[in-house]
């Protein structure tokens, strides 16, 4: 009996415990009991403290984001994980048939979606497919082979042309001629009659290793436009330089395998100059001669830029400009460093006149 003598005189002596159950917060909105009186306070779940309370209309909207316009969604406080509690009136059937359907189709369009995609890209495929067999065996006797082939064998080998020709794209052997040709020493050094005549090498001179070449980074839309393109160029290729072979077949693998070739050379023959020009560059100190000399060049090169440009007359400008401002400052640079205006106390470099162009870029470029 004292005990619960002492619980009721709690509860009536108005405790903290007492004064935050009654002061009414909304965790959504953050606004008070007392700052809107006639808004209608929920306490939807089991939390407890500053997130019990909260207004009905905000939660209204709060739960309307979360289902995002299904209202059969079931939605839980974010604190305590209990499912609230809603009731909905009673409707008729065909209104509960027509939310089933529209349900049904909203879990369904995904899926369509996806399905349609794959459909075009598949059907795409077939097609190039088949422009393929007409531009590689010509037009009647590509048409005599689509005509007279499988069905079955057609869908799934028409697609799988293209397919195929961006994984021959992947093979990258203009990187292995490279890498065999940077390391063509160390191949010859192992065979065993060369290994045998060059043991009267020093040891230092036999384990030099030939710098690693980097590779080039790999480019998706240059590998599928390069595939996609490779049979008209094939073609091309083949109808100009073997016009007098009969069979359109081995002049598109002709001209296919010409091409592949004098591309393959000519970028190998790039990525040589390329990789031995990154090899050779060298950073030098920065020095007044260095500058002067570097400098010179590099703001000549950038002249010529400019006027190929159409820079040439505001170049001009800036140049009379440079001029005038040179000769000037050197005059006051003469008058400055005279033996009779510098005593022998001061230093040289107090009197030297630093002069910064009106163009600084022009100084680095």
């Amino acid at each position: 009996m004292s005990g619960q003598g002492n619980s009721t005189e709690l509860m009536r002596s108005g405790g903290p415990e007492t004064e935050r159950e009654t002061e009414r917060t909304c965790w959504i909105c953050f606004a008070t009991e007392a700052e809107n009186r006639r808004a209608t306070w929920l306490h939807p779940c089991q939390c407890r403290g500053s997130t019990k309370w909260v207004h009905e209309s905000c939660l209204y909207r709060w739960i309307d984001e979360k289902q995002n316009g299904n209202s059969r969604m079931r939605v839980a406080c974010m604190q305590c994980r209990v499912e609230y509690i809603i009731i909905f009136p009673t409707v008729s059937r065909v209104a509960i048939v027509l939310e089933s359907f529209q349900d049904l189709i909203r879990q369904c369009s995904p899926f369509v979606a996806v399905s349609a995609f794959l459909g075009s890209v598949y059907w795409t495929a077939v097609t190039y497919g088949g422009i393929t067999i007409l531009q590689v065996f010509g037009q009647q006797r590509g048409m005599e082979i689509m005509e007279r082939g499988d069905p079955i064998f057609l869908l799934v080998g028409l697609p799988f042309i293209p397919v195929a020709l961006i994984l021959t794209r992947l093979i990258r052997w203009e990187d292995a001629v490279l890498r065999l040709w940077h390391n063509r020493h160390i191949i010859v050094r192992k065979l065993p009659l060369v290994n045998w005549l060059c043991d009267a090498r020093s040891d230092a001179a036999a384990d030099l290793a030939a710098p690693s070449v980097p590779e080039e980074p790999i480019n998706f839309a240059r590998i599928f436009c390069g595939a996609i393109i490779l049979p008209s160029v094939a073609t091309l290729v083949g109808n100009v330089l073997y016009r007098n072979m009969a069979t359109p077949l081995h002049r598109t693998l002709l001209g296919g395998l010409t091409f592949i070739g004098v591309k393959g050379i000519l970028k190998i023959y790039l990525r040589q100059k390329q990789y031995l020009n990154k090899t050779r560059r060298h950073i030098i100190d920065y020095t007044e001669e260095n500058l002067r000399i570097h400098a010179n060049n590099q703001s000549r090169s950038l002249a010529t830029l400019r006027q190929n440009a159409g820079y040439q007359d505001i170049d001009s400008d800036y140049e009379l400009d440079d001029q005038e401002t040179e000769g000037e400052t050197e005059a006051e640079a003469e008058a400055e460093l005279t033996p009779s205006s510098l005593s022998e106390a001061d230093d040289v470099r107090d009197h030297v006149i630093i002069r910064v162009p009106d163009r600084p870029f022009s100084l680095f470029f």
